[in-house]
């Protein structure tokens, strides 16, 4: 039986002055984050009560300055959330409450304050997400070679919206940082690799395409025993593309596979059947996987008329580079596609020479360009 989910709520709207001078404004760039500069200070340490019932009042503060906001660390979310909740459970309306430092003399607030915390945390937890990113772009830009990406990152930065938009802020978080990507950052670039058009103009997916990593591991699990994939377990997704191989349409499929704590790739060739395999630590795909796609490349051959026994597909190396880190799996498993499908002739990643912080940067530029683009256009249908 699941928790019930306790609403804390409490029905003291804030102030409209609050929530246009004292928070800053949803819808906003990047950049109005750091200008603004109405934060409150560091959490600070309160005494807690068995009742809270001498700490909540029936009178209005009165004369109350707002700019005691920006002296008085707010309280713990746990014990914010107790005042919350012991409001709630008082029948008469409760306006004040008294807070009561460790040191210090006790303080006693309008109830809208409780809701004024709870609503400044959110900007402030993404200052400092932002923050890292910023940090991280400024020790880049210290290479010549780097200062013009990250200027137009910077440039991106000045429209995209500070709470996020199709991107999260905690994924931009991750591609700004040294940190390893998500399973967005690999299917958003799956994405957009596969809109692209190759050097022949067509559009690659008009005969390729990919399959999310949870589709992949439908397929092993489909195709682990002997008897032929399991419909049950697949997703549509999946059932979709079989359709297109069975029928021709289709000619490879690329994918990233989630290892535990790892990303590598994979390319399923169905003209010639052989499948690519690449993994940035130099290891081989595992006999249990490599035997699920296996059947499952026989499987969708015999489906379209074509028999051929398992053995006969035969597994070759993708190049992807050499991992030296255990941050980077996902570039290289993405970077590795990009060339195979669209950029054969340039080198793989490595470290040293900059261009793995260069890749983060062009995935961050179109998640930037996508957001930006999104964020527009949801504002102009609100307000139209």
């Amino acid at each position: 039986m699941s928790a019930e989910i306790i609403d804390l709520t409490i029905e003291a709207f804030l102030p409209e002055d609050i929530k246009q001078h004292w928070i800053p404004l949803d819808g906003q760039s990047v950049p109005h984050l750091f200008q603004f500069t109405r934060y409150p200070p560091q959490y600070k340490v309160y005494q807690e009560y068995k009742s809270f019932s001498q700490l909540l009042h029936e009178e209005e503060v009165t004369n109350f300055s707002p700019s005691t906001l920006l002296q008085l660390g707010p309280p713990s979310s746990e014990l914010s959330d107790k005042y919350k909740a012991a409001i709630k459970a008082t029948s008469s309306p409760i306006l004040s409450f008294t807070l009561v430092p460790i040191t210090g003399h006790a303080v006693t607030l309008p109830t809208w304050v409780l809701d004024y915390w709870r609503e400044i945390s959110r900007p402030m937890g993404y200052r400092c997400s932002w923050k890292k990113i910023l940090v991280w772009l400024r020790g880049i830009s210290q290479s010549e070679s780097m200062v013009d990406i990250c200027k137009q990152v910077m440039a991106g930065l000045s429209c995209f919206p500070w709470d996020g938009s199709s991107c999260s802020v905690r994924d931009m978080e991750l591609l700004l940082t040294t940190s390893s990507l998500s399973d967005f950052h690999i299917d958003s670039t799956l994405t957009k690799i596969f809109q692209t058009h190759d050097h022949t103009g067509a559009r690659l997916s008009d005969h390729h395409t990919f399959l999310s990593y949870t589709n992949l591991n439908s397929i092993i699990a489909a195709y682990a025993e002997l008897r032929t994939g399991q419909a049950g377990i697949k997703q549509g997704q999946l059932l979709d593309v079989e359709n297109r191989i069975i029928t021709g349409q289709i000619k490879t499929i690329a994918g990233v596979i989630n290892l535990p704590g790892h990303w590598t790739s994979i390319v399923f060739s169905f003209k010639p059947p052989k499948i690519l395999y690449g993994d940035s630590l130099g290891h081989p795909l595992s006999h249990e996987r490599a035997l699920s796609f296996r059947r499952w490349m026989c499987h969708m051959l015999s489906r379209a008329g074509t028999q051929m026994p398992v053995e006969d597909i035969s597994i070759y190396g993708l190049s992807t580079g050499v991992q030296e880190d255990s941050i980077s799996c996902g570039l290289f498993a993405l970077n590795s596609i990009d060339r195979h499908y669209l950029s054969q002739g340039l080198p793989p990643l490595q470290h040293g020479d900059l261009s793995l912080p260069h890749y983060r940067l062009e995935l961050a530029l179109d998640l930037l360009q996508k957001g930006t683009v999104s964020h527009i256009l949801h504002r102009t249908m609100v307000f139209h």
